[in-house]
């Protein structure tokens, strides 16, 4: 399988890319490393796109929700702003607001992030394997003291009418609304002029697969975790309503309801011990339904 390492552009921002015949993947390394892009082999988009043809940047001081606020994200230590041992927790986490380095070695395309007021490094690996896009994470804690965090993947993903979000939780699983008021099947994106909500499931799932079904496009998006460290899923569903996009989002994460104090109320908080290393793999891919 061939694979092809380029630097490109996404809209206005320099970018790198990863191919291979199945798909493409757009990185943006000075804006954290976020996944900008996620295309099939026939050129159609997986992931929703913000409008216009200039990025909106996210900086350390900025709104997240009113920068580009698409596609894929990484969420770290938290989704919503908190304050915790003296350490600020920004809106929506310091990972996906700072510039990564890159390398290209072996096909593969190394991300590498110093923290510095948090005192962590984080680290993902980007490669290609049997069709599927791999990304490996490494983040260390360097203090003294126990880290309480939140890792979520924020992938949102475009919308479609009937779209709904699959995940091998059980059917019967009990789940936890924490942002709106849903009504019907939580798991399927309403039709435009609906209001956005979100849930968790309160259960764990290891290892955890989840992903969007679209039936009227028959395709399938999966994405899946090699071990115990990202068991919770969240499922965000905006039907137009915030920043005029239609999307669903799927959230694996390491602990739930958005922020590591809303975790510890529950007794479900994820930590980096002192010194601690902590390593897991996603993996994305898609099918074609028949």
């Amino acid at each position: 399988m061939k694979i092809v390492i380029k630097r490109t552009t996404y809209k206005d921002r320099d970018a790198i890319s990863i191919e291979c015949k199945h798909f493409s993947a757009i990185f943006l390394p000075l804006d954290g490393a976020k996944m900008a892009s996620f295309k099939t082999e026939n050129g159609t988009e997986i992931f929703a796109q913000a409008p216009g043809q200039k990025y909106k940047r996210l900086f350390l001081d900025s709104d997240y929700v009113q920068s580009e606020c698409s596609a894929f994200d990484d969420m770290f230590p938290t989704i919503d702003p908190c304050t915790i041992n003296g350490f600020e927790y920004l809106d929506h986490g310091e990972a996906c607001r700072r510039e990564h380095n890159i390398e290209v070695k072996d096909d593969k395309v190394y991300f590498t992030c110093f923290l510095p007021s948090l005192n962590i490094t984080y680290r993902k690996i980007a490669y290609i394997e049997n069709d599927a896009l791999l990304i490996k994470y490494i983040i260390e804690n360097h203090n003294d003291i126990r880290f309480p965090y939140i890792w979520a993947a924020h992938i949102m993903l475009r919308g479609e009418t009937g779209a709904y979000a699959v995940s091998n939780f059980p059917k019967d699983s009990e789940i936890k609304v924490v942002n709106g008021n849903p009504t019907g099947d939580v798991h399927f994106l309403p039709d435009v002029g609906n209001k956005n909500y979100k849930f968790y499931y309160t259960d764990t799932m290891s290892p955890l697969k989840c992903g969007v079904v679209y039936p009227k496009s028959k395709i399938e998006v999966d994405v899946e975790f090699d071990n115990d460290v990202i068991k919770y899923f969240g499922v965000w569903v905006n039907p137009g309503d915030l920043n005029k996009m239609y999307n669903i989002a799927i959230e694996p994460c390491s602990a739930p309801y958005d922020s590591p104090i809303n975790a510890e109320r529950e007794n479900v908080c994820s930590y980096l011990m002192p010194k601690e290393m902590v390593e897991f793999t996603l993996k994305m891919s898609y099918k074609n339904l028949v």
